[in-house]
């Protein structure tokens, strides 16, 4: 439902994230976006020359609201890595249970092919920015040695995993398996010693 205050604009970027990632990409006909929105028909090509259009709109909406969460909590100072991850993290989950959509959009959006350049960007841009904190990590000794970019995937990989079961409705934001799936995610990338043959590693490279 369309809410007090929301322009056209913003009622239509509302309708493509919910039905986008509910009823699917190809099977949303702008006749049924307009209804949700609430507008005529007409109206979505007053704002979007076209659905493509307004996926991409939504699909960066999206993007740039999860880049300025990743800027937020690398900000902080006082910190550790996996505090500002699991904050990040924690974020996620409420918005996966006030808005799935939102989230789904977010860390959730298979059709790639349907994404233009600027919405490449925008994704790129929040997976260099998870990037930079968790080689930040690395730095503080607090992330394991290894491929910055594959402790991003795996970190990623399993904080989506927890939102689309909050999306679901299968768990709360609150529920103990989703926070004990946010620490597993930062538990598969946390630097830990490894004792081989009766010795210790003294910590990550």
């Amino acid at each position: 439902m369309p809410e007090a205050g929301q322009t056209t604009r913003d009622r239509l970027l509302e309708a493509a994230r919910e039905l986008f990632t509910t009823t699917g990409y190809h099977a949303t006909t702008t006749p049924i976006l307009a209804k949700r929105a609430g507008v005529a028909e007409g109206t979505i090509y007053r704002h979007f020359p076209s659905k493509h259009a307004l996926l991409n709109a939504a699909y960066q909406d999206m993007q740039r609201w999860g880049i300025a969460g990743v800027r937020e909590v690398s900000s902080g100072t006082g910190r550790s890595v996996g505090e500002r991850l699991n904050r990040l993290g924690r974020k996620w989950l409420e918005c996966a249970e006030k808005d799935p959509a939102r989230v789904r959009l977010l860390l959730g959006w298979r059709h790639t092919r349907e994404l233009d350049d600027p919405s490449r960007a925008a994704a790129a841009e929040l997976r260099h920015g998870l990037e930079h904190l968790i080689a930040h990590g690395k730095q503080e000794g607090s992330v394991r040695a290894g491929v910055v970019e594959l402790w991003t995937s795996v970190w990623l990989t399993l904080v989506a995993f927890a939102t689309e079961r909050v999306a679901s409705r299968e768990w709360s934001a609150s529920h103990p398996h989703a926070l004990a799936t946010l620490d597993a995610a930062w538990e598969a990338i946390a630097w830990r010693p490894i004792t081989v043959g009766g010795s210790t590693t003294a910590g990550p490279d």
